[in-house]
């Protein structure tokens, strides 16, 4: 049920470096935490839901996720990072 490692490493691999790095793969990784407690919580109260059902409903989640906040968050000018990190409720080093 985990994001493919490729494809997240290539999307945060865009801004390997500075704040917006950071924010991305903070969002990213919240964002996969949301997912997989969501389908945690959708398998114990639909039992009858195959591994396969699972993945599919991962996979537009992700979707969402990737189309709703990250794909927006990359590719936001490099000098709203703070704003940005402001609005998700972070403190980010900026040194």
């Amino acid at each position: 049920m985990a994001t493919d490692p490729a494809r997240a490493a290539g999307q945060l691999a865009e801004r390997a470096d500075g704040p917006e790095s950071n924010l991305l793969a903070l969002v990213h990784r919240h964002t996969r935490a949301v997912i997989d407690a969501e389908l945690h919580r959708l398998a114990r109260r639909a039992p009858s839901l195959s591994p396969a059902d699972l993945d599919v409903i991962n996979t537009v989640l992700e979707e969402l996720a990737e189309s709703a906040f990250l794909a927006p968050l990359r590719n936001a000018p490099g000098d709203t990072a703070g704003l940005l990190a402001h609005i998700f409720g972070t403190e980010m080093n900026t040194d």
